[in-house]
């Protein structure tokens, strides 16, 4: 079995580079590589993109209110900038206070910052774009991200954006201030945020509204924070007016897309926060819908762990809160070692309130710390969840339960939930509040009780019961498979090296004949093998080559190979990922031994389809597969015929149910 230091030194070196921390060895050097070639590939098309627009910005200068105006931001030395200019490539301006006078933009205007600058002055925007022209907030030219990094005072904000609609906002760094970008909202009925490609760290000193001016004991909230109606600090913040009222028919902000954020040592590094009930008194969890996380690094919030913060009663409650939401998916993630300081109410990496249908799958949820605080666990049930799916999960080495159901609050529920296909490994402890890996807490009569199904799940729990809690028994439990060690998850055992970690990764050369890829790319998704940049296999996906017809040729696999003859069973969750409208894909699992290959998954024979709006997909668990030593089981994904690519989202865990051959009870309570 793998320790708790060899797992996470394994994601340290895989995330480290994606965090701006050094990383040794062939992974770190690899994905640091990686994050150049990326900067060097968005800058070679920003380039062209800024070439484009030169003449743009020489004739319209004074635009109508109809027209889309670029506005240029540079304050580098060779920049040759100025405020009163024209804001164009030749002559942008210097700093924000142009922007910030103008305050309200429109459809197609476009906010670009230069690369390798650097400000400390807060951007205030606001204005509404449209589904075909969005406002735009993003970066041109060469070298590094630009940054906006303040002095970490309290009334310091990164970026206001007030009542955003249609706004995409990109390749940024934001730091050492209360919020880094904070979307806040005085209105409803607001659509289509696009968020991607920011690094959020540092962002610090509210909690609870209380700041180190305003402690806790004081019981009198920060009036900044009270101004804005800001609760946590975050990298990334979404909130309303503390006076914004809706019915359970209305909505705040509708459509979001957050990928590829990189948050550590914040409070929170992304937050939805719409603590608020409906105007007939129902749980609001209709503020903000249909929202998609895919490809978020989390590592390391604990920003209120100085003794400063301490001492102002400030804590570290999560990094990723979800409150007032549905129709939500979090996939392809990271959260490591996450609310890592002592907090009074408790820590968690993910706190959800007034959800429903929640889908949370294919994420890692690793090592929230022990310190000393209540829950320490990695997904917190706060207050009034329905429908919330987790499949397909890792969650390991966390000080807490790797899950916490709690029914503590008057009026409310916790219902219809379903954790499915998971893997459980080494959690709860620290005995806080008991070593169990999914932990149910209820206050009694007049109190809510839960109700779901835990089902299929692969556990390694040493230390106590999976299951524990006054109400569990109330809860579906069925078919839980103790492993003989820990299992081996896919995406978190991704390797530069083949054969690593029990993992090859493969192309499909002809009809039966699969190889190794022999290309490497630390480019590419952050690390991917490759065959072609639209044929690879990276952590988390698997994008088969485009074909035709019955596609003989093109697939891609990852293949889990036995060390030893056993039996096993296998975990996952096969869905898209970022397909293109119409491309679907298809899947299937076989085992490959010396003398034949066999299909195991899906149970009828043939490939297992799945189309590009499939946002649930399939479960791919198989239990009472035995094998030899070198087998080779492969998880194959091929295209449709359609012509197209598809990314599939598929990282499935594998772990032996037997002790050296003897067969190993599944395990229940």
């Amino acid at each position: 079995m793998r320790s708790l230091c060899v797992l996470r030194a394994e994601l340290l070196c895989w995330i480290g580079p994606r965090l701006g921390e050094r990383a040794d060895g062939a992974i770190g050097s690899s994905l640091i590589q990686n994050e150049r070639a990326l900067r060097g590939k968005r800058q070679s098309w920003t380039r062209v993109f800024a070439a484009s627009l030169v003449l743009i910005g020489l004739l319209g200068f004074a635009c109508t209110a109809s027209a889309a105006t670029t506005y240029y931001v540079n304050n580098r030395a060779d920049s040759n900038c100025s405020d009163a200019g024209p804001h164009s490539p030749a002559r942008p301006w210097c700093t924000f206070s142009p922007l910030n006078k103008i305050g309200t933009f429109a459809p197609g205007d476009r906010i670009l910052l230069a690369r390798g600058g650097s400000w400390n002055q807060q951007l205030t925007l606001s204005g509404q774009g449209s589904a075909a022209a969005p406002v735009t907030l993003a970066a041109y030219g060469s070298g590094p991200d630009p940054k906006i990094l303040r002095n970490q005072a309290i009334g310091d904000l990164c970026v206001l954006i007030t009542n955003a609609s249609y706004w995409d906002v990109s390749d940024l760094e934001v730091g050492r201030a209360s919020a880094g970008v904070l979307f806040h909202y005085t209105q409803l009925g607001n659509h289509g945020i696009r968020i991607s490609h920011i690094y959020a760290h540092d962002n610090k000193g509210i909690w609870g509204g209380y700041s180190a001016d305003y402690p806790v004991s004081k019981k009198v909230p920060d009036p900044f924070a009270a101004s804005l109606n800001i609760n946590l600090s975050s990298g990334i913040l979404f909130n309303i007016a503390s006076d914004l009222t809706f019915t359970a028919a209305q909505y705040v902000l509708k459509g979001v897309t957050v990928s590829d954020v990189r948050g550590a040592n914040n409070v929170d590094s992304l937050a939805f926060d719409a603590e608020k009930t409906t105007v007939e008194g129902q749980d609001g969890h209709n503020a903000f819908q249909d929202v998609v996380m895919s490809g978020l690094v989390f590592a390391s919030d604990n920003g209120h762990a100085s003794d400063t913060y301490q001492r102002a009663g400030l804590g570290c409650s999560d990094a990723l809160r979800l409150l007032g939401m549905t129709n939500v998916t979090l996939m392809n993630s990271v959260l490591l070692g996450e609310a890592g300081c002592r907090t009074p109410t408790g820590t968690a990496a993910l706190m959800l309130g007034r959800v429903s249908k929640v889908r949370i799958v294919n994420n890692i949820f690793f090592g929230v710390p022990h310190s000393g605080s209540p829950d320490e666990t990695a997904i917190d049930f706060e207050w009034a969840e329905s429908e919330v799916d987790l499949h397909a999960n890792l969650f390991a080495g966390n000080a807490g339960p790797a899950v916490e159901i709690l029914n503590i609050h008057l009026g409310d529920h916790t219902n219809a939930f379903d954790f499915c296909g998971n893997t459980f490994a080494d959690n709860a402890h620290s005995h806080r509040p008991g070593a169990a890996s999914i932990w149910e807490d209820n206050y009694g009569r007049g109190y809510g009780t839960p109700s779901g199904k835990i089902r299929n799940n692969l556990v390694f729990e040493q230390n106590g019961p999976f299951l524990a809690g006054k109400n569990i028994a109330l809860i579906s439990n069925v078919n839980q498979h103790q492993t003989a060690v820990g299992p081996n998850y896919a995406a978190e055992l991704f390797s530069p090296v083949q054969g690593k970690n029990q993992w090859r990764y493969l192309y499909q050369a002809g009809d039966s004949t699969w190889s190794e890829m022999s290309t490497y790319s630390a480019t590419l998704e952050h690390g991917a093998w490759m065959r072609s940049e639209h044929q690879y296999v990276s952590a988390f996906d698997l994008v088969p080559a485009s074909c035709s017809g019955e596609c003989t040729t093109g697939g891609v696999a990852r293949a889990w190979v036995a060390p030893r003859a056993g039996t096993i069973s296998i975990r996952g969750r096969v869905l898209m990922a970022g397909a293109e409208e119409g491309q679907g894909a298809l899947a299937k699992i076989s085992v490959a031994s010396a003398h034949s290959v066999a299909q195991i998954w899906p149970a009828v024979p043939g490939r297992q389809s799945i189309t590009s709006k499939d946002e649930a997909g399939f479960s791919t668990d198989v239990d009472s597969i035995h094998v030899e030593p070198g087998d080779e089981v492969r998880f194959e994904v091929h295209g449709d015929g359609e012509g197209g690519h598809s990314a599939v989202s598929w990282t499935p865990s594998v772990g032996y149910v037997d002790q050296g051959g003897v067969s190993m009870a599944s395990r229940g309570r």
